[in-house]
């Protein structure tokens, strides 16, 4: 007996978790930690993106609705001139605030009031004061534009300005702007700057002609020369696209930050704010850069998210494709034209 419950004891003593097998064990959970991790942020990412493409897809649609009611497309600036006064001014209400009806805003678009110009100047001789019409504006239309739409914002698009800021813009073409009428560059987007544009004005098909697509907003920090956000001052005028892409590799210089606000507001056009042009591919390594003096502004706006790889384009249709950055850049600015006749697949 005694025998038997000695063996017993030696053979069912407990044996402790040596050190070695501790770390063993703690090597494997972190392998698998690093093998999931990416996963997860991937599986997260692609979420992000395919919201981010329903967003635009939402744009297309309302461009359409808006179609259907006008008969054109919204136009991002328009010109009107104040009775008796001898002043014109500009309307720089952006083709968002003009597609609230159709985006299921229309309370919003109730509230603003698009009789008032926002960007005013004297006829020819006479002196500009576009400050004081514009905060007389500002006021009037406070509810709008400090009101935050969801459905603006890419989820992957971590810009500071959560309040009213926008991700998406609509293509003015592939030029520097509409100021440039000798250049076959420029006004040649489904959002020229003044021009009205219908459906049947677009030869080149909808389905081969860019809408909207993305752009990473500012960081609203002065002098931040970050490229993927904010815009360096364009030096010189210019006219056609590839000598905007010559003045934007001048214009990067640090000292040479010009905006640092892009997409703070839905509210407000012009390529600051909510237009972008195809000069050059999507995240492209050019800085951009803008002369933002010029009534909505003359420059070099590219398509840039936070996506991996590329960006989110609405075509024309109303489909939405992920577009690669490495692109050739001559089909991107096809995409961008809707009367260049170019043949793209």
């Amino acid at each position: 007996m005694r025998s038997r419950r000695g063996a017993h004891a030696v053979g069912g003593g407990s044996r402790g978790v040596t050190l070695i097998e501790l770390l063993v064990v703690l090597a494997i959970i972190s392998i698998l930690i690093g093998l999931l991790l990416p996963a997860v942020q991937g599986a997260r990412e692609a979420a992000r993106r395919s919201q981010c493409g329903n967003h635009l897809r939402q744009l297309s649609l309302a461009m359409h609705a808006y179609h259907d009611v006008h008969g054109m497309l919204p136009i991002p600036i328009t010109n009107g001139e104040e009775p008796g006064s001898g002043r014109s001014w500009m309307g720089m209400y952006s083709i968002h605030a003009r597609m609230l009806p159709h985006l299921e805003q229309r309370t919003l678009y109730d509230a603003i009031n698009f009789d008032s110009g926002t960007t005013p100047f004297e006829l020819p001789g006479g002196r500009s004061e576009p400050l004081a019409h514009e905060r007389s504006t500002l006021e009037m239309n406070r509810t709008a534009f400090r009101t935050g739409i969801a459905s603006f914002l890419c989820p992957s698009d971590g810009g500071p300005f959560e309040e009213a800021g926008c991700s998406y813009r609509g293509s003015t073409g592939v030029g520097p702007n509409h100021y440039a009428p000798e250049s076959p560059d420029s006004g040649n987007g489904l959002f020229p700057v003044i021009d009205r544009v219908t459906f049947a004005g677009v030869p080149d098909g909808l389905s081969h002609t860019a809408a909207f697509s993305e752009r990473l907003r500012g960081t609203g920090i002065p002098a931040d020369p970050e490229p993927a956000r904010n815009t360096f001052a364009l030096p010189l005028m210019v006219s056609t696209a590839d000598q905007l892409l010559t003045g934007c590799r001048v214009a990067a210089r640090p000292l040479s930050v010009n905006f640092v606000f892009g997409g703070r507001w839905w509210f407000w056009s012009g390529l600051e704010r909510t237009l972008y042009n195809h000069a050059q591919e999507p995240n492209g390594r050019i800085p951009d850069c803008l002369m933002s003096n010029l009534i909505g502004g003359m420059g070099q706006l590219t398509a840039r998210s936070g996506h991996p790889g590329g960006v989110n384009v609405a075509m024309g249709d109303g489909s939405v494709r992920f577009v690669s950055e490495a692109i050739d850049r001559h089909v991107w600015r096809s995409l961008g034209t809707r009367n260049g006749r170019e043949l793209v697949e």
